[in-house]
């Protein structure tokens, strides 16, 4: 279904071409015509007067002929056609390493194997011009391990790599899980040595102010990203490493009361100097398992938004939680923004009973520039719904992120088709939304 889904995708954004092409010949072929019958009724009024000038004298064989214009040399007026151009991102939330993945993934060599987790959902991460995600673990060597420590094996970073992942946050709440040198260092030497960048963490002083802000192109569409994390699982920076993450409080490790507006605004100010068309901020935020995004947040996103943010993508919770596009007014001009405020777990065995842990989501933004005007709008809005299934132990593949729709159109049991549909009606329910992509 998957391959269904993007060819539908691939045929509808050529019909669309299609139909731009087909409205600018008729209107051409209208100025054409107009033009025509301009020259035509100039030509019979010329006759006209020439005849009348000459009187009753009559025609000869040798009169000149009536001037007729070439119609290669016809000059149509020119307008320029609208130039635009389109870009598109991807975004999933939580990507996490739990014993049983690691124990699922690990092969007889002691290598480990992620992607027949990631294969069903892996022309979706592909299609889009920018992949981004929320890597909330440590590439810290072995041994490997799952919670508390969250220690991924480097095999990992190669599979996201190869998946079409350009960027992961690395700003959240396992930043600094193990260490500073061992935990940190590690993990953003080996995701940039797997060709993504890390956003939100960083290995000195220099690295933050070179790399605070990344910058992707994409079909002429410039997209800026920052990230910053509400805390370190109550574990506090060193004084001398203050570059090393950047956090959403300045009582990150205690009651997250403060926003860091400083900072946040700062980086903001940073992120446009380089004159970007959309800036996003993914932010590691909210409270676990929680829905409805909190007083802070929403201070937090108004802050953000009033500073220049076009688009606000949401981890921490474990769950999705509600979407929305808002029309705003920024510095005199009105624009759309939109907000995500959990994308949920895109790979975590947590094992835990609380609802909506393995429903979660692929989404979808596309960003549309009218070169001419300058201007870039969110023009499109849609999300996947995936689940993360948990097939037993003793399948060959016992975790698998799948499609909700696809499950459904391979004639699945009835209790797996009730789950299906269970899925999509939650996440419906939890985003507020109607940006479900539909089958």
């Amino acid at each position: 279904m998957a391959d269904v889904d993007y060819e539908r995708d691939e045929q509808m954004l050529e019909a669309r071409r299609l139909k731009r092409l087909e409205m600018r010949r008729k209107r051409m072929i209208q100025k054409r015509i107009t033009l025509g019958v301009a020259l035509l009724v100039l030509v019979v009024l010329v006759v006209v007067i020439v005849r009348s000038c000459g009187g009753d004298t009559p025609e000869t064989e040798n009169a000149d002929p009536p001037p007729t214009v070439p119609e290669n040399n016809v000059q149509l007026p020119v307008e320029p056609e609208p130039k635009t151009s389109t870009a598109t991102l991807a975004a999933v939330g939580d990507i996490m390493v739990y014993d049983s993945q690691l124990e699922d993934a690990r092969k007889d060599d002691g290598t480990y194997d992620f992607l027949p987790c990631f294969a069903p959902v892996g022309d979706l991460l592909a299609a889009a011009d920018i992949t981004v995600g929320n890597f909330e673990a440590n590439f810290a060597g072995s041994p490997y391990s799952g919670k508390p420590d969250f220690r991924a094996p480097e095999d990992l970073a190669k599979t996201l790599g190869g998946l079409g992942f350009d960027i992961l946050q690395t700003a959240n709440t396992y930043s600094i899980q193990n260490g500073i040198e061992s935990g940190l260092t590690n993990t953003i030497n080996v995701i940039r040595g797997a060709g993504m960048d890390t956003l939100g963490t960083y290995l000195s002083a220099e690295d933050r102010d070179e790399n605070q802000v990344v910058l992707k192109e994409a079909n002429g569409i410039k997209v800026a990203f920052i990230a910053f994390t509400k805390g370190l699982n109550s574990l506090s920076v060193p004084e001398d490493k203050s570059y090393c993450v950047d956090l959403m409080y300045t009582d990150y490790n205690t009651n997250f009361s403060n926003v860091n507006r400083a900072a946040l605004t700062s980086a903001v100010e940073k992120a446009k100097g380089l004159e970007p068309d959309v800036i996003v901020a993914m932010l590691h935020w909210g409270s676990e398992y929680v829905v409805q995004p909190s007083a802070s947040q929403n201070e937090v996103a108004e802050l953000l938004i009033n500073a220049g943010v076009d688009v606000i993508l949401g981890t921490h919770p474990h769950v999705v939680g509600p979407m929305e596009q808002r029309t705003v007014t920024v510095d005199g001009q009105e624009k759309n923004v939109f907000i995500a405020y959990s994308l949920g777990n895109f790979m975590a065995a947590m094992g835990r009973d609380d609802p909506y842990l393995e429903e979660s989501v692929i989404l979808n933004l596309e960003f549309t520039k009218d070169q001419n005007a300058g201007t870039t709008t969110i023009s499109a809005v849609n999300y996947v719904p995936v689940y993360q299934f948990d097939n037993g132990e003793g399948a060959i593949n016992r975790y698998e992120v799948r499609s909700a729709y696809d499950v459904l159109a391979s004639d699945p049991d009835e209790d797996t088709k009730k789950l299906m549909e269970d899925t999509i009606a939650l996440l419906k329910t939890n985003t507020a939304s109607a940006f479900d992509r539909g089958n």
